[in-house]
């Protein structure tokens, strides 16, 4: 019998993805079992765009929730077969939201997690921009590897 090998990529991608889940929901003390909709930040209003401690916490948080989805995208794909560039952005942006949109439906029933809409954004956002590294690279390596390595003549003529 034939031993299935796993690819390194998809254990990345599921230990990238557990970091994920723990940095959305722990401490699990905070879960109550009842919802705070009331929480949730579905958009800044004028005054909170004119509070520069929102707008330090809105940067912090659009680099650190890009940073932490960018991996996963990276991963993703890295995983993808298609040679479809958009299907491979529809795909890992589809996971990332759908992550996303878990650990922010989980904080809904948090006390001291609060869940919005712009960490969201954010997250599919570095899930994206994984994905555009990740196929990038991949096609700088392929055609790295189809180079023909063929001598120039010291005059740079192609004539034979």
């Amino acid at each position: 019998m034939f031993a299935r090998r796993i690819h390194p990529d998809l254990l990345f991608a599921a230990a990238w993805t557990i970091v994920i889940l723990m940095v959305g929901t722990l401490p699990l003390k905070n879960f109550v079992g009842h919802s705070h909709w009331e929480y949730i930040k579905w958009l800044p209003t004028a005054q909170d765009l004119r509070s520069p401690a929102y707008l330090l916490d809105i940067a912090s948080d659009l680099i650190g929730n890009t940073l932490l989805f960018f991996p996963l995208g990276y991963f993703l794909s890295r995983l993808l077969n298609s040679s479809k560039p958009v299907r491979h952005m529809l795909l890992a942006g589809t996971v990332g939201a759908l992550l996303s949109l878990s650990i922010e439906f989980y904080q809904v029933y948090c006390h001291s997690r609060f869940p919005s809409v712009f960490d969201v954004v954010t997250n599919v956002t570095g899930t994206l921009l994984g994905v555009l590294i990740g196929r990038s690279r991949t096609k700088t390596a392929m055609m790295e590897r189809n180079r023909v390595l063929t001598p120039t003549p010291h005059n740079h003529t192609l004539i034979p």
